[in-house]
């Protein structure tokens, strides 16, 4: 990012979004999503990021982020993951616009400006499952994903496989869930249903050699990035956890290099973070072909308190033309 004048204004919102259900994870149950708004005001420009920590995934606490946001200035980036992450992307939004360019070819000139999601499914039970996918599948999406390392791993995605049917990608995120003589038992127990990847069966992917399921890296990636690339066969890219656009991409070109694939997501954060998550997964695409992108949790919220212009429609996400993030 370029050397800034300190010159500016940052403004921060907090802001609370409740879910449309509880959503279960190996981790825990979350029914809201809290974080801040950053507008970034510089003249007639506003640039805007989004800080939505997860403490229980590596960053700050939301009180640590509202902190550094507060101390925050245009020439010099807060040091922890979230808050770094709502500044930086604050700070593109005005390049971006600038330039008079989307701020996914501010990323890469050679973005494109079109992005396949998957969807999260976060229905509670069996039934809700089964109709949840055949919803998914009938607004056009060929990527379902479901969380796993919870009672009934293996009914759950049954039903879900048997309701979308054999041509539509299913992949799992166990969220660290297992240690390895488990993973390894429940990933063959799996695989028959035609799993696409498992994200994070465990919590570093060590001694996993063998797995029927190919491996997807994601939460370890923020503390030891080299074991990822080791280990898995697809990264998992968090700009929340990452500390932003540039680290994430920098990583991404990383992974590339190395033949892996690469799998940008949101980490359940407000349409401002969604945007940022979707121009890096274009700037991504870049690098040549990548799975579905995790960019369509707006689904999952009862209120998202605005407009978004980034909600996938069959299944992509097209990001606006217009400069930097193209947020109303």
């Amino acid at each position: 990012m370029p050397a800034r004048a300190a010159a500016g204004q940052i403004e921060i919102r907090p802001y609370r979004l409740r879910l449309v259900q509880p959503l279960r994870t190996a981790q825990g149950v979350r029914d809201v999503r809290e974080g801040f708004l950053v507008l970034a005001h510089e003249g007639d420009r506003v640039g805007r990021g989004d800080a939505a920590p997860l403490p229980e995934l590596g960053t700050e606490s939301l009180a640590e982020c509202h902190e550094q946001l507060r101390r925050a200035r245009f020439d010099s980036l807060p040091g922890t993951p979230a808050a770094r992450c709502a500044v930086e992307q604050a700070m593109l939004d005005l390049d971006a616009q600038r330039a008079g360019i989307p701020l996914a070819r501010l990323l890469e000139r050679a973005a494109p400006l079109e992005v396949l999601a998957s969807v999260l499914l976060s229905a509670p039970g069996v039934p809700e499952l089964a109709r949840e996918a055949q919803r998914a599948r009938a607004d056009g999406y060929r990527t379902l994903k479901l969380k796993v390392g919870l009672d009934g791993d293996y009914a759950r995605a049954a039903v879900v496989r048997d309701a979308a049917g054999p041509e539509i990608k299913l992949r799992l995120d166990a969220n660290g869930a297992w240690d390895a003589p488990r993973a390894l038992r429940r990933l063959r127990e799996l695989a028959p249903l035609g799993i696409e990847l498992c994200e994070q069966p465990t919590a570093d992917l060590l001694g996993l050699e063998g797995s029927p399921v190919p491996l997807a890296a994601d939460e370890m990636i923020a503390l030891d990035p080299d074991g990822a690339l080791e280990r898995a066969q697809i990264v998992v890219l968090k700009p929340m956890l990452l500390g932003g656009l540039v680290p994430a991409l920098r990583f991404a070109r990383r992974a590339h290099e190395r033949g892996r694939k690469i799998v940008v997501t949101s980490s359940l954060e407000s349409v401002v973070g969604r945007a940022g998550a979707a121009h890096l997964a274009a700037a991504v695409l870049a690098l040549g072909p990548q799975p579905a992108a995790g960019i369509a949790t707006g689904r999952l919220f009862a209120d998202d308190g605005g407009p978004d212009p980034f909600a996938p429609v069959d299944g992509v996400v097209r990001i606006p033309a217009s400069p930097g993030l193209g947020l109303p």
